[in-house]
């Protein structure tokens, strides 16, 4: 499999060279994983996936484009009325996507993305604070997970609605890592927040010092990894 990390870059006012574009990932030139920006459609992708509607995530919420790839996404919004909603696997090609329901928004629905092609697989979880429990059999074991790097802090930024209770907002990296350690040996932090920007040399050697046999490391626009 060949993964293309095409925007590493959070819903931030802060940008930098190689850090500047906001989420997608490409994966085998065919599936896309969110549509943080427009020109990401200029690759031809043949599937969208959509983790969640919010704009850096999907593009087309505020931004007058029509995908001409099939567009799956979690739930219904009349900025896509032919977007299909994904609730079960897909198959692609060679290769199986399957969706996994996370925890991050009160105002939007919220899925990681594991794309299997033969024995390899990958898992791209977005923002995020949890996965439930209950889905933990389907990540099973996992060649990469690409996840959410708004907060290095532990703990992250979480808070609950003052209604329904519900927790909304973004786990720290460190418990991501120490979560994901169970299921793979290889994690790449996208979806980088402001305490990236203030100093990126050091938040790089700060995210690769965090795994515990696990490798860790930043995400860039462009980068490339080969599966």
């Amino acid at each position: 499999m060949r993964v293309e990390i095409l925007g590493a870059r959070a819903n931030i006012v802060r940008s930098a060279p190689r850090y500047a574009r906001h989420a997608g990932v490409l994966v085998d030139g065919s599936i896309l994983l969110d549509l943080g920006e427009p020109a990401y459609l200029r690759r031809r992708p043949r599937q969208v996936f959509i983790t969640h509607l919010h704009p850096d995530h999907a593009a087309f919420l505020t931004t007058p484009i029509v995908p001409q790839a099939v567009l799956y996404v979690p739930e219904r919004t009349r900025r896509a009325p032919a977007a299909r909603v994904i609730s079960r696997p897909v198959r692609v090609g060679a290769h199986r996507v399957i969706p996994v329901p996370t925890e991050h928004a009160v105002n939007a629905r919220s899925l990681g993305y594991i794309v299997e092609r033969g024995r390899r697989r990958i898992f791209y979880s977005s923002d995020m604070i949890s996965i439930h429990r209950r889905y933990y059999a389907r990540l099973g074991r996992l060649d990469l997970v690409i996840t959410d790097g708004s907060f290095m802090r532990r703990g992250g930024l979480v808070r609950r609605d003052a209604v329904t209770r519900r927790r909304f907002g973004h786990a720290g990296i460190p418990d991501l890592v120490e979560f994901f350690s169970r299921f793979t040996r290889r994690i790449v932090v996208m979806h980088l927040g402001s305490w990236f920007y203030a100093d990126i040399p050091r938040a790089i050697h700060r995210l690769s010092s965090l795994g515990d046999g696990v490798s860790v490391t930043a995400a860039r626009d462009g980068m490339v990894i080969q599966l």
